[in-house]
């Protein structure tokens, strides 16, 4: 029950956090599903959102690093050392970030086309992509600011922040997407230019809580000590496998992607977009308690208790696989009612209640599949993770996507069930690999 009670302290915020940032998508794909062209609109802001993960692997890799160090000397006590590692990761991931943002803005154009999306989808999706790549840098600040937060154990502020952040894109939104309170009518790029501002705005309050002394932890901005390499090489070395895994994600969206506008041009890739979107709401729980489960396998590890870390995260999965079956049910029993909310093009509605429907089934396995990934990382276990990812999505989902589209004919509904039965198959390794228990003796 201790235990229980902990997994809940710390998903309960992270979850209301996620439920924040899934809601700013959902928001985002309702007003452009109602604006003027949804196909083209969906389809721009779809692929320059690909674009973001796309280049964020890398961050979120060395985050995933930053984590499991912080946590563990956080679990041993040594709390300047865990503000030293924050200083040293916050100062590593801006300097990145900022080539990144360069890259992005000026280089953009050249994904919507590799992709094959139609003229005006390459227009919309480059100007999405300029708008929210301005504000890269403090999309970078935010993402180090919370995990080394939820690494020491608070949820609540990161919570707050995502707060702030996006009820100023959501109002942001409204206003640049349909031209409102005297503003031009911008559209998509409306939409990039509201999703990039909230990342200055969560920004500066996190400064504002900083300089009042409201953060458990937080870097010295104003330090000129210089980073560590022993730091820097340990945030790499745990880092680069969770980068790897995060870029696999994106990567297979590429090609997912690709398959689409292959199968169905625009209209299926709106649909999917449709259905990605309702279907974040399951995976919010995911990620709350997967964070649950970071945090804690790796406070539980630097205090010298393995067998209260592996608890910890066998009860964070259980719990999130009854939420995510939950709406997971939800989405089988009301797949077009759901779709329905997003947009009112009948066709968009109708593909996108056959993914809804789909999908639904997999939730229980893909809590399980978060949550136990989220505590080996906790523990700096980030190599099979990695592997697992790699295989199950490259290697499973995109060999059954490509039999079931090509050679047996069934088209896009082909595509989602090379997800389908690739989700069970990762769970279920990922389970397996998590009982073997090598994660627990990691060196961090």
């Amino acid at each position: 029950m201790q235990i229980r009670r902990r997994v809940l302290r710390l998903a309960i915020p992270a979850i209301v956090s996620n439920l924040l940032y899934t809601f700013q998508n959902i928001v985002d794909t309702i007003m452009l599903g109602h604006y003027r062209d949804p196909q083209v609109s969906l389809s721009a802001a779809g692929i320059g959102g690909m674009l973001y993960f796309l280049m964020f692997p890398l961050v979120m890799g060395i985050t995933t690093g930053g984590v499991a160090m912080i946590a563990r000397r956080w679990g041993e006590g040594n709390y300047g050392e865990a503000k030293r590692i924050f200083n040293d990761l916050h100062a590593l991931l801006i300097l990145i970030s900022i080539p990144i943002a360069f890259f992005a803005v000026f280089l953009g154009w050249t994904l919507p086309v590799a992709l094959g999306a139609e003229e005006n989808v390459v227009v919309e999706s480059y100007r999405y992509i300029m708008a929210v790549f301005t504000f890269y840098p403090f999309a970078v600040f935010m993402a180090v600011y919370h995990s080394s937060m939820r690494a020491a154990g608070d949820t609540k502020t990161p919570m707050l922040v995502d707060l702030l952040a996006n009820s100023w894109n959501i109002f942001w939104n409204f206003t640049l997407i349909y031209g409102e309170f005297g503003f031009p009518e911008l559209g998509v790029m409306g939409a990039g230019i509201a999703t990039g501002s909230s990342y200055l705005a969560g920004s500066l309050l996190y400064l504002f809580l900083q300089k009042r002394g409201k953060l458990v932890i937080s870097p010295d901005l104003m330090s000129r000590a210089r980073m560590r390499i022993e730091t820097v090489k340990t945030l790499f070395r745990i880092g680069i496998p969770a980068g790897i895994e995060r870029g696999m994600w994106s990567i297979t969206s590429l090609i997912y992607t690709a398959l689409i506008f292959a199968v169905s041009n625009s209209l299926g890739y709106s649909a999917f977009q449709v259905g990605l979107r309702a279907e974040s709401l399951a995976y919010m729980p995911g990620f709350g308690f997967s964070i649950a489960a970071t945090t804690l396998v790796g406070q539980y590890l630097g205090a010298k208790k393995p067998n209260e870390a592996r608890k910890s995260a066998m009860e964070a999965a259980k719990m999130c696989a009854l939420f995510m079956g939950s709406a997971g049910l939800l989405m089988v029993l009301f797949p077009t009612q759901i779709a329905m909310l997003f947009t009112d093009d009948p066709e968009i509605v109708r593909l996108a209640s056959i993914y809804l429907f789909m999908m639904g089934f997999t939730e229980p396995a893909l809590g399980i599949l978060f949550t136990l990934a989220g505590g080996m990382r906790g523990a700096g276990y980030t190599t099979m993770p990695m592997v697992i990812n790699l295989t199950g999505l490259f290697g499973i989902r995109l060999g059954l996507a490509m039999i079931f589209a090509f050679p047996l004919g069934m088209g896009l509904v082909g595509i989602w069930l090379g997800m389908f039965f690739e989700t069970f198959i990762r769970a279920g390794w990922m389970y397996l690999e998590f009982i073997r228990g090598r994660w627990a003796g990691v060196k961090v």
